[in-house]
Order: structure tokens, then C-alpha cells, then sequence
């Protein structure tokens, strides 16, 4: 069984993102993109943190945004959510099946949400691109 078939069953297994960025690149660019405003595949970050609050994960996005442990979302509930085609979308772009990007989100989205929102607030829009090239260089991915 591969990585992502271990994901499709457990996203949690995601422990060290910066570990899994560096094994699966295309993925982890998707993501950066699906969290960009400029890019925007998934609408940038307000958007999908707004789509999953609406959604029903309210408590989960607020365990990411605040102290503490995050919370995990099942890669069902996040599809549920977000929506097929934002889910597509991200997919495509890296290089995976629907149930496979479901997967990877719900694993890699609650502690990229934490690292981007330190201060508990999510960033501004305009500076959203600045922090997303600095959390990847962070990540080994200049």
C-alpha cells in the first residue's frame, strides 16, 4: 500500500508536513496554489476556511486557527464541504485521484492553517503569497 492509499484510510498519518512536502512535491505545490489568492484553484484561503465553517467543521477549523491540538476532519466531511469541483481542481493539479486529494487535504490542511494563522487570525489576502512562499521555504521547497 502506498502513501496515499494509507492516507485515503488514515489522512492523520500526515504527522510532519514539512517531511511530506518533501517526499510528494506536485502535492504540496497543488496546495500552496489551492491556498493562494493570486493562483486561487480553491478560492484562497478565506474562502475554503469559510466553505468548511459553513460546512459544518466550525470546531475543527477553530482547534486549527486556535492554541491547543488540532483537530482532525475525516476526508469525507472535507469533500462534503468544500465541494467537488474545488476538490477536482486540486486533484488535477496534483496529480492524484478525488478520494486521494480528500485525503491529502484533511491531512495536510489543519497544520497549514495553524502555521499560516500564528496569532490565531488568519492573514490578510495581500499577505497571504509572502507567507505561503516563506512556510515552504521553511519546508525545504524554495
Amino acid at each position: 500500500m502506498g502513501i496515499l492509499d494509507a492516507l485515503i484510510k488514515n489522512p492523520e498519518l500526515i504527522g510532519n508536513v514539512a517531511e511530506f512536502t518533501a517526499d510528494n512535491p506536485e502535492i504540496a505545490k497543488a496546495a500552496m496554489s489551492f491556498l493562494s489568492s493570486s493562483e486561487g484553484s480553491g478560492g484562497g484561503l478565506g474562502e475554503i476556511v469559510g466553505a468548511l465553517q459553513s460546512g459544518g467543521l466550525s470546531d475543527a477549523v477553530s482547534s486549527w486557527l486556535g492554541g491547543g491540538d488540532n483537530v482532525a476532519v475525516a476526508p469525507s466531511e472535507l469533500q462534503s464541504a468544500l465541494g467537488d469541483d474545488k476538490i477536482a481542481k486540486f486533484a488535477e493539479q496534483a496529480g492524484v485521484s478525488g478520494s486521494e486529494a480528500s485525503a491529502v487535504l484533511a491531512g495536510i490542511l489543519p497544520q497549514i492553517v495553524d502555521k499560516l494563522s500564528p496569532d490565531g487570525q488568519l492573514p490578510e489576502p495581500g499577505g497571504l503569497d509572502s507567507m505561503l512562499g516563506g512556510l515552504m521555504g521553511a519546508l525545504g521547497k524554495k
